[in-house]
């Protein structure tokens, strides 16, 4: 079962019938689309119906062995996205739209059970890791092949991207976990093979010009050094901060403002929040139509789901080209409060604040160094996960919820395997007393 869960997470996240270089030169895993993600007749996916009967094969193993309090809380948002849903009907909703809006919510919090049934150890969740380092070096790979050849033209301009989107979160988590791996190691050899494979993502995620994607990794690997305990490893990150501090205040210094190409990825962080095109003002007008959702409706439920936000502005009306864009803006944190209002977007932050105290958690008191690894890269990456619903569609693309859900379900799993969770009472014992 694990190895199936984990070459199906792999196929789901390599699918490539939408990527930018798909028309240029083909999509090798574009047929997962139709095997695994078209839905059947009766309005699911082939991958879930799979993922269900896991869960179900598994069901015995997670007696008792799971943390309570994110069982609760994901239950609770899949409660909550209900509750909306129907609500959102009741207003003048449209079913179409709102299953839109909602399947990967409720897909996200199956997967995220079934991973935390299949996944039972530490090194389970390794391998696990395993597939997910594979989808980021085979988008890594198509990144860098579509650059010399077709995309390099490209680079630069407003918008232009050569794989996908939520790539980003691929990326940015593997090189986090590249990290904590050379950390934890001893060996040269490792050190200097990651750092290489390390500067392989880093130059794809600069190919695929996402400026967000350095916010993202800035953040998620701040995450990490607080969250490594002290000792070797944590010397040894130190160490070497001591060492790249001065290089990167002199490149930060002598880059600034400067436009060629060793300073691009300094110039896609100076742009982030200061660069004026027709995309940043698009997103605004966004924006602010979802503030103006939020604030049309009295009730803790928002819009409901099914129910497209206010515009405020025709001017980037793009309906001609997508249907959904009134209903899946970029801004996804936004987006929720539009539609769910403070009770539902509440009920979803509060999964993820129970998701990241207890890997936390794992990551500050557990005696083994794999579980601590793991929790360390499940935090960070929720954070990561975090940025990309913020800028980029995130709760409607599956990297983004698939990769929460991963943490979620070490949230689930991890904490009374590593002993920083308390167990229920032997119910045999106490009969017995």
């Amino acid at each position: 079962m694990k190895r199936l869960l984990g070459f199906l997470t792999f196929l789901v996240l390599a699918e490539d019938s939408t990527c930018a270089y798909a028309s240029k030169m083909g999509a090798p895993f574009g047929w997962v689309l139709t095997v695994l993600l078209d839905p059947l007749p009766i309005k699911i996916r082939p991958f879930d119906l799979i993922l269900l009967v896991i869960l179900i094969a598994s069901k015995p193993a997670t007696r008792g062995a799971i943390a309570q309090p994110m069982k609760n809380a994901l239950l609770t948002m899949v409660a909550g996205t209900v509750v909306c849903f129907v609500w959102g009907l009741l207003h003048g909703g449209q079913v179409r739209f709102a299953s839109w809006q909602t399947y990967l919510i409720l897909s996200s919090v199956l997967y995220a059970f079934t991973a935390a049934a299949t996944f039972r150890t530490p090194a389970d969740f390794v391998g696990l890791g395993k597939w997910l380092m594979a989808v980021a070096f085979y988008r890594g790979a198509m990144c860098w092949i579509s650059y010399f050849t077709w995309g390099r033209v490209t680079l630069g301009e407003s918008g232009a991207y050569l794989t996908n989107h939520d790539d980003t979160i691929a990326w940015v988590v593997g090189i986090m976990a590249l990290l904590v791996t050379t950390f934890d190691s001893r060996s040269a050899m490792v050190t200097l093979r990651n750092l290489a494979l390390m500067l392989f993502l880093m130059g794809a995620i600069q190919f695929n010009s996402r400026r967000l994607a350095w916010v993202s990794l800035g953040m998620g690997l701040m995450v990490m050094y607080f969250l490594f305990p002290k000792g070797k490893a944590k010397r040894r990150i130190n160490r070497a901060l001591l060492i790249v501090a001065p290089l990167a205040a002199l490149y930060v210094a002598v880059g600034w403002g400067r436009t060629s190409p060793i300073f691009l990825p300094l110039r896609s962080l100076s742009t982030v929040s200061t660069q004026e095109d027709g995309s940043t003002l698009a997103r605004n007008a966004e924006n602010l139509g979802l503030i103006a959702t939020a604030n049309s409706w009295g009730s803790g439920l928002g819009s409901g789901w099914g129910n497209p936000y206010i515009c405020l502005t025709n001017k980037y009306d793009i309906s001609g080209a997508f249907e959904l864009w009134q209903y899946v803006p970029h801004n996804s944190i936004l987006g929720l409060l539009a539609f769910t209002g403070i009770i539902g977007s509440s009920i979803f932050w509060t999964t993820v604040a129970t998701a990241v105290f207890l890997n936390v958690r794992i990551a500050r008191l557990s005696s083994d160094p794999v579980a601590r690894s793991i929790a360390i890269i499940g935090a960070a990456q929720v954070v990561v996960c975090g940025n990309q619903l913020y800028g980029d569609m995130g709760i409607f693309f599956f990297k983004p919820m698939y990769f929460l859900a991963i943490s979620n379900a070490i949230a689930l799993r991890l904490p009374r395997v590593a002993g920083v969770w308390n167990t229920p009472p032997d119910r045999t014992l106490a009969s017995k007393r």
